[in-house]
């Protein structure tokens, strides 16, 4: 099996990295490891929704895949989630895209810029309807996403955001990658492990250290299996 790893930071799947032993190392961003029963790519885009995008389309272009799998940390807007918990976002859509009008937020959908039927587009958001057949991910708990630009960490923008968000969890790349995953018809997941609450801005709250152990533990467990 081909298996893509996606993520966008090498600090984020490092452990993963230290256990699959010597890469070989086809770029400065894309490192292929050989398993007992699988390749292994590791893609590192860089932060953010315009470096994956790029970086992820270009590669699509040139090599073929079994599955994708975007691995990073996130933070919940949802306080039910628990820091540490892995998650896999089956909808996301780009926060930022849009207008304001007044108070008012207005989607690309409202401006008359995109319509439901526009592929890969799913009421104003793009959801996952082609994960891979893999037990462990179709048992982890099914949240949504948004993608943004500048996370949040000011009190009133959160304000602001939860009051037309029904968002979960916010990362700034998972739209961007289930955009080109879907665009290409590869069955992706994107998994999160949750860090820390979408909140002003207190790292000393943050479990940044626990969700990396948790979110390569499984990564470990996925490849494996």
């Amino acid at each position: 099996m081909k298996i893509l790893i996606v993520s966008a930071t090498k600090f984020e799947v490092a452990p993963l990295i230290e256990a699959l032993g010597a890469p070989e190392i086809l770029n400065n961003h894309l490192s292929r490891f050989q398993t007992n029963h699988h390749q292994v790519d590791i893609l590192i885009t860089g932060v953010g929704m315009v470096f994956t995008t790029f970086y992820l389309s270009t590669l699509l272009a040139a090599y073929k895949y079994d599955c994708a799998i975007n691995a990073g940390v996130a933070g919940a807007i949802d306080k039910n989630i628990i820091l540490g918990e892995i998650v896999n976002v089956v909808d996301d859509y780009f926060y930022e895209l849009g207008a304001e009008d007044g108070d008012a937020w207005l989607s690309i959908a409202d401006l008359n810029l995109l319509t439901h039927n526009d592929y890969p587009y799913t009421s104003n958001g793009l959801t996952n309807a082609n994960l891979p057949n893999l037990p462990l991910i179709k048992a982890l708990k099914h949240v949504k996403g948004q993608t943004v630009n500048k996370v949040h960490g000011n009190a009133q923008s959160i304000k602001t955001m939860e009051s037309h968000s029904k968002a979960q969890i916010e990362s700034m790349e998972g739209a961007a990658f289930l955009y080109c995953c879907l665009q290409h018809k590869l069955p992706s997941a994107q998994i999160r492990a949750i860090s820390n609450y979408v909140e002003p801005r207190n790292k000393t709250s943050w479990q940044m250290k626990e969700a990396i152990v948790n979110l390569n533990e499984f990564l470990k467990r996925l490849i494996t299996n």
